[in-house]
């Protein structure tokens, strides 16, 4: 009887500290914020060191937070989603790479866009994807997009509030790209198909008009590889990453976002 009362006991307190923990990670996805950022692996990953996203935190201005989560596309943060089993990161002015784990432990309000909108009543939202879309159809493409303008008109989100940032060119590569269908004429056609299915609903931002005049563009298709002293994920095990902009251009590209940003 006292082994059934003590196990009782334990389960109360799990339960009741697992719902204080969903509680504090559901209350800090309260806003309101001046910029909502939501995007794939180039904003966030658990093996990011010297991506995008772990040099835009650092010079945003203002109340924002970044959540990213690798291998996903705009239907993975919309109605069921799906990619849950990856894990989501968290950035604020406060946090700089927290992993939020993955599954049930990520509350709605930093995994679906509906229930983010709701929470944080951002000023503005930037969408950071496409590069994901490399082996979709136009026609799947078309349909997702269109799913997150009906997201946006429901929670009035203004043409002039939304941003939509495409991917940019390539890293250039030690010996074989590993990602082949990541080109050019592939990133050109995903940026016209998400262009033309967003409707003028969200502000496009061309990565590869926000890069082609970057110190690091080779002038014609490649971003150069140029590791950060300290930063992982530009050399070593990834020198074949074509698709993951890291290092010195990832970082030249952040700053371009934030003085676009900041001055708004």
């Amino acid at each position: 009887m006292r082994c059934h009362e003590g196990n009782m006991k334990g389960f109360i307190t799990f339960l009741i500290i697992a719902l204080t923990i969903s509680s504090m990670a559901s209350a800090s996805c309260q806003g309101p914020l001046d910029l909502l950022v939501i995007g794939d692996s180039q904003l966030g990953a658990t093996w990011s060191k010297s991506y995008t996203g772990n040099f835009l935190q650092h010079c945003l201005k203002g109340n924002f937070a970044i959540y990213a989560r690798g291998g996903t596309v705009p239907g993975n943060w919309i109605g069921r989603g799906g990619m849950d089993h990856i894990e989501t990161i968290q950035r604020t002015p406060q946090e700089e790479h927290m992993n939020l784990g993955s599954g049930d432990s990520v509350p709605l309000c930093k995994k679906r866009i509906g229930p983010m909108i709701d929470s944080h009543q951002p000023k503005r939202v930037l969408f950071e994807f496409g590069g994901n879309y490399i082996a979709v159809s136009d026609e799947v493409i078309t349909a997702q997009i269109q799913e997150l303008v009906k997201i946006l008109d429901e929670k009035k989100i203004a043409a002039k509030d939304c941003y939509f940032l495409h991917q940019t060119y390539e890293m250039e590569v030690a010996t074989k790209r590993n990602v082949p269908l990541k080109n050019l004429q592939n990133t050109k056609r995903i940026f016209s198909v998400i262009t033309l299915a967003l409707n003028g609903k969200c502000q496009m931002i061309d990565g590869l008009e926000l890069m082609k005049d970057s110190p690091f563009f080779d002038g014609k298709e490649l971003l150069k590889r140029i590791p950060i002293a300290g930063r992982g994920g530009c050399g070593g095990a990834a020198v074949n990453d074509n698709a993951h902009v890291c290092g010195s251009a990832a970082q030249d590209m952040a700053e371009r976002l934030c003085l676009l940003f900041n001055q708004k």
